[in-house]
């Protein structure tokens, strides 16, 4: 669960990173002009293209730092049983 919970973690970071930096996040509103008693009001969007591509760089960056820290697990185990054994 510790392991989940670091990947997790570690991988928005990262994920949120390299998505701000990779991806051009262009601010989307445009003005609406005497409408409905209001001289002028601007309405803002959410990009949902740039939070899916960010979503989907965050998951994949905490799978491969998951994986990474199996495998890094996996081998000081294997490290240490063979030396164990060894004696």
């Amino acid at each position: 669960m510790k392991r989940f919970g670091l990947s997790l973690l570690g991988g928005s970071v990262l994920g949120i990173i390299l998505s701000v930096v990779s991806m051009d996040y262009q601010k989307m509103s445009y003005e609406v002009l005497h409408q409905a008693g209001v001289a002028k009001r601007t309405v803002t969007d959410m990009d949902f293209e740039f939070l899916f591509n960010a979503s989907l760089l965050i998951l994949g960056c905490t799978v491969v730092i998951y994986v990474i820290w199996t495998y890094i697990e996996k081998k000081n185990d294997d490290a240490f049983y063979n030396e164990f054994n060894k004696k």
